[in-house]
């Protein structure tokens, strides 16, 4: 939440790394209109799980499309591969900031 005052950036991120660490969580970055590479890093999460995505009906569509994925083949195999996610990429550079 961008305007917390109970939580700083830090304290997330201590907290991101404590579940990571002792509970082996995998955290997911969605941004739109920010850059989700540079706001997700703030808070602990690589890079390779940092998407972009078009906040229009295509691309949340497409969001919960590919989100439901990755969380079944992590149910399934204990692991996210960051390629699950070009399916966005490809669509925010082909379709760029129009709606």
């Amino acid at each position: 939440e961008n305007s917390s005052r109970e939580y700083t950036a830090e304290k997330v991120k201590a907290q991101i790394e404590r579940q990571k660490e002792m509970y082996g969580w995998e955290f997911i970055f969605l941004g739109a209109n920010i850059d989700a590479v540079q706001t997700a890093g703030r808070y602990g999460i690589a890079p390779d799980r940092a998407i972009d995505y078009l906040a229009d009906s295509k691309g949340t569509e497409l969001n919960f499309k590919v989100m439901a994925s990755a969380v079944a083949t992590f149910r399934e195999s204990g692991t996210v591969d960051e390629a699950c996610f070009e399916e966005i990429r490809k669509d925010v550079k082909r379709r760029g900031g129009r709606k």
